[in-house]
């Protein structure tokens, strides 16, 4: 048999228990056969290194990874629609316009005065959302270090704060 013959089989073999298997996870058909489909495409560009006798194994656990990974994007995604809905409400409130843009140019030059690597660093957790680890990496260095700037960071931040409502 030639790997075509092969992968016919295969194919014809298991794909419906594993879509059956992906629905388990996925709600939405469309995409069970998406990950199913995605599995056999694996199948195809790694057949020569393979093992025939762990291929039903392999497929099962290409399809688990893949659904686990379509719903963890599936779930950022909703947080980011959910946090943008909630933002346009506050922001498109004709009362509240000018308090935000007072609010995002008080911290655009408190970030200003801040200056870099501590600005850097609290735009990288905060914003962006990355722990202090990663940003240690990105930046090359300890997370002692980015831990020690995201303190002096907050500590500015109150210190501001203070002075406002003085």
């Amino acid at each position: 048999m030639d790997n075509r013959q092969i992968f016919d089989t295969l194919f014809r073999r298991h794909y419906d228990e594993l879509f059956f298997f992906a629905r388990r996870y996925l709600p939405d058909e469309e995409d069970c056969h998406d990950v199913v489909s995605a599995a056999f495409e694996s199948v195809w560009k790694n057949m020569g290194s393979l093992e025939m006798d762990n291929i039903r194994h392999y497929l099962y656990t290409v399809v688990r990874s893949r659904c686990i990974d379509l719903l963890r994007r599936t779930a950022k995604h909703k947080q980011y629609v959910d946090y943008a809905a909630k933002m346009s409400a506050v922001a498109i409130q004709p009362d509240r316009l000018g308090e935000q843009d007072d609010r995002l140019a008080i911290v655009r030059r408190l970030l200003d005065e801040m200056g870099p690597p501590t600005n850097d660093i609290l735009r990288a957790c905060y914003v962006e959302g990355k722990k202090y680890r990663e940003v240690a990496e990105d930046m090359g260095i300890s997370v002692s270090t980015v831990k020690k700037h995201i303190v002096k960071a907050l500590k500015f931040i109150r210190e501001y704060k203070k002075c406002i409502e003085a």
